[in-house]
């Protein structure tokens, strides 16, 4: 970008008009308000690194990211029209397309759950699935990723639980505090467990479940019908910066740290290591993942709406 100041700076007027003009998104930028499920969430650092690197501007886009209390409030922010892009899970846009909310996947974020994982404490009797029968499960909040994730593991271990929505900032302080037996968890919560000897995983899901789409972009069907070229600003701008944190270690490292304010280097290291490395860097999209995303949410008894109907492939091509 300086470079490119620069030419124009010393150029003639002409010369300048011509560069201009020639230079596509650089002379026009399109702005795109973000919605983060969570706050300091590692795994969508990459959002804020675009910022920083410059990317956005590179790709002709101007964003503006608020985080919100969960991907619900997040969802309902895209309903408002407040958003236009946010990260979510396809159940949840399953259900919110089912209730008339006109908005659509466009990219996956992560492919498999990297890094969630279901905790107990290390001293808990629970020693597999097959002992949940029966107990309480900390979720962030009911038909959440976490939800969806608990009942799959339930419906592992062939018992029937009972989820306790407590928020993610309540997910620790439940378990350690034995409000619940067990919590369902996204990174880095279960990595601050786990590091620390505090806590054992039951299950990992990113293992054991395989691709199931915990998070992917979502657009309102406005910016997709209106603006989609800010869409694809914004998707290769994001994934432009999570290739630069994959290929810089150091960098990731640090910036996770002061981004997370997670002190444990320990932690930081298994963040990068399993979710920031698992970040998608294009937006190309298998439909079995899909299927087994909706799979998690069977024998939820709620409504959802087709798979054909949560996802666009319009943006399918589109990469860093």
């Amino acid at each position: 970008m300086t470079g490119f100041r620069q030419v124009v700076r010393f150029a003639t007027a002409a010369t300048a008009i011509a560069l201009v003009a020639a230079s596509g998104p650089l002379g026009a930028q399109e702005k795109v308000k973000i919605g983060l499920a969570v706050p300091n969430y590692g795994p969508l650092a990459a959002v804020y690194v675009a910022e920083e690197l410059g990317y956005y501007k590179q790709f002709g886009v101007q964003v503006e990211v608020t985080a919100y209390r969960g991907g619900a409030a997040a969802n309902q922010a895209l309903a408002a029209g407040e958003a236009d892009l946010i990260d979510f899970f396809p159940p949840g846009v399953a259900l919110a397309v089912k209730k008339g909310v006109k908005e659509r996947i466009v990219s996956p974020g992560s492919v498999a759950a990297d890094s969630w994982h279901l905790v107990v404490l290390k001293d808990s009797p629970i020693r597999s699935v097959k002992d949940l029968a029966g107990k309480k499960v900390g979720i962030t909040a009911k038909g959440s990723t976490t939800d969806f994730f608990a009942l799959w593991a339930a419906k592992k271990g062939g018992g029937e639980i009972q989820t306790v929505p407590v928020g993610a900032p309540g997910l620790i302080p439940a378990l350690k505090g034995k409000q619940v037996d067990a919590v369902s968890m996204h990174s880095p919560l279960p990595l601050q467990l786990i590091a620390k000897g505090e806590g054992r995983s039951i299950v990992d899901y990113g293992k054991e479940i395989g691709p199931s789409l915990p998070d992917v972009w979502v657009a309102s069907q406005a910016i997709i019908d209106q603006r989609p070229k800010a869409i694809e600003g914004a998707l290769r701008a994001i994934f432009k910066a999570t290739r630069y944190l994959k290929e810089n270690r150091a960098y990731a490292l640090k910036y996770l740290k002061n981004f997370t304010k997670e002190v444990d280097d320990k932690v930081i290291q298994l963040e990068y290591e399993t979710a920031i490395m698992g970040r998608s860097t294009d937006a190309m999209m298998r439909p079995e993942w899909l299927r087994a995303s909706m799979a998690l949410a069977e024998g939820s008894g709620l409504d959802f709406a087709k798979i054909e109907d949560i996802y666009t492939d319009k943006f399918a091509h589109v990469k860093e």
